[in-house]
């Protein structure tokens, strides 16, 4: 079990860590639409992995990732609790010697509207609890990982790596009209700036990226970008659209149907004079990923 946690975290880092969002673990919110029966419903999940909408479970070995909140606010400002899936390893519930098992969880639920829900836009949304990863070398001379702070750890000889890192994901159920979307002002949020709600291949769409409320811009110091690709385009060749952030904006053209998402990684550095110098002395960087996703239908 111990060589297990130690692949978990490992994993995990080397995700987090990645300079592509192309390449690290992301984390996102699948939302399935069916208007087949009215009034309809939208089926939702959490994904988590590089391949939308189904890739790894949230408690994998090759990296989790521990979700602390999933929500929907309806179009009155009234936020629902959603089922949160579980994160903690559990060994195969069978072993082959081609392959094991593991249960998945990734908060499957059904969300049934009625003939009297309010009109306007559904906001799903899922954020991950924060996570400090430290890497050092101990006072014995071995490499070591743990989920602390560098002030809780006693035997440091040397740090290698202190890290914070979060996940913010969230999609979309529009019912009759949309409506312009605003600002929380929390975290690392991707605020769609056009209507998602019948996007078509060749449409422009914009989005602004916004980190505590501010808007992130491109610069010679930060190089601020969104990525975008699809489940038929772009993530099973492994590359994805780039779009460079300007004043917070950003926009590509969507090249096919199916299901989008855009995502964002943000790095801060903690110093003493920075807006992070509460964690001076804890970590020595904090990590931020966002991701939007929402479907085009012809």
């Amino acid at each position: 079990m111990k060589n297990l946690h130690k692949i978990v975290l490992s994993s995990a880092i080397a995700s987090i860590l990645s300079v592509s969002s192309v390449q690290a673990h992301s984390l996102w919110v699948n939302s399935f639409e069916s208007f087949t029966h009215k009034p309809g419903h939208t089926t939702v999940g959490i994904g988590w992995g590089h391949s939308i909408p189904v890739d790894d479970i949230m408690n994998s070995p090759n990296g989790k990732v521990i979700v602390d909140k999933f929500t929907i606010t309806s179009p009155d400002g009234k936020t629902t609790n959603l089922a949160v899936p579980t994160s903690k390893v559990k060994d195969p519930t069978k072993k082959t010697d081609n392959f094991d098992v593991f249960s998945a969880d990734v908060a499957l639920q059904k969300i049934a509207l009625k003939k009297e829900s309010k009109k306007g836009v559904y906001k799903i949304e899922a954020t991950s609890k924060p996570t400090v990863y430290t890497q050092f070398i101990d006072k014995n001379g071995k490499e070591r990982l743990k989920l602390k702070t560098m002030d809780k750890i006693k035997d440091i000889k040397k740090v290698l790596m202190s890290v914070r890192f979060q996940a913010f994901a969230k999609s979309y159920l529009t019912l009759g009209q949309w409506s312009k979307q605003k600002a929380t002002n929390k975290g690392l949020e991707i605020i769609p700036k056009t209507d998602l709600t019948n996007v078509k291949v060749g449409d422009l769409v914009e989005f602004e990226v916004l980190f505590h409320g501010k808007p992130l811009n491109v610069s010679a110091k930060s190089m601020e970008y969104i990525t975008a690709m699809a489940n038929g385009f772009g993530q099973n060749d492994g590359f994805a659209l780039m779009s460079y952030l300007k004043n917070g904006k950003a926009q590509f053209r969507v090249q096919t149907t199916g299901q989008w998402i855009v995502a964002c990684n943000h790095k801060d550095t903690v110093t003493k004079d920075g807006p992070l110098k509460d964690l001076v002395g804890k970590v020595n960087f904090v990590y931020n990923g966002a991701s939007l996703t929402f479907n085009v239908k012809e």
